[in-house]
């Protein structure tokens, strides 16, 4: 939820972004995990880190992230000259999109190595996959490590992170210039349903804020020809039912 009372709800329309979005959480995660100084914290750090490991795993992350900042970069050149974008703005962000590009390429699927060649986290890991199986009679070395001032604790788990920094610094990037593609308007949902025709556009976020004091969740699907939103709300079991009234909402698509 932001200042202005609303929650905003993200969902992706192509797998990419999918993939963007998770690690972001992940590394959102982990850095307010370890942020932290409490032992449960950083135990809770470790486990974000092992997730963080497996979905930077992928072979074909890198050049999905090259592929796509290339493809912002091609857009970003084409407003070069134009006198309403700001020119010296427009420079910083190419720049910045090359030095990423550069960092990027230089990785080589050695994002996360440090974290999988590490043997005792990779115990930890394997000890975490038994319910309470790291308890200090079973780990006493994960037990000792909790001990240790949260300083220290810290200062480990961002080097054993800091091979995942590049990868995290791309997914930012493109993430960022993902949302600043946007295109918001005011929307009416008739019956609890919204559908907006593609027209042949193509887009690769779809961004819908609420009213926080509302139990309204809205469920999106999307392909080439058409946009769909439905609106639900949950029962006191959490298990969602389609409403039938009319919804207002903000609607944002990027891309």
């Amino acid at each position: 939820m932001d200042s202005s009372g609303l929650i905003l709800y993200e969902f992706p329309c192509n797998e990419k972004v999918r993939m963007y979005l998770r690690l972001e959480t992940l590394f959102q995660r982990f850095e307010w995990f370890c942020g932290e100084d409490s032992p449960y914290a950083h135990h809770a750090a470790l486990s974000a880190l092992f997730d963080l490991a497996d979905a930077t795993a992928r072979s074909d992350l890198r050049n999905e992230l090259l592929q796509e900042l290339e493809r912002q970069r091609q857009t970003l050149r084409r407003l070069c000259g134009r006198s309403d974008v700001n020119q010296s703005a427009l420079r910083e962000a190419l720049d910045e999109i090359a030095a990423t590009v550069a960092d990027t390429s230089r990785i080589v699927g050695r994002s996360g190595q440090t974290i999988r060649e590490n043997e005792w986290l990779q115990l930890v890991r394997t000890r975490q996959s038994i319910p309470g199986g790291t308890c200090e009679f079973d780990m006493p070395m994960l037990h000792c490590w909790l001990s240790m001032p949260a300083a220290h604790r810290r200062a480990e788990l961002e080097g054993w992170a800091k091979s995942l920094e590049t990868t995290k610094r791309a997914v930012a990037l493109v993430l960022r210039h993902i949302r600043a593609s946007m295109t918001e308007k005011a929307c009416h949902a008739v019956h609890g349903m919204y559908q907006l025709p593609m027209s042949g556009k193509t887009y690769t976020l779809a961004r819908i804020w609420m009213d926080a004091g509302d139990t309204l969740i809205p469920e999106v699907s999307a392909n080439k020809y058409m946009l769909w939103i439905r609106f639900s709300r949950p029962d006191q079991r959490r298990r969602l039912h389609a409403v039938q009234e009319n919804v207002d909402f903000q609607l944002g698509l990027c891309g």
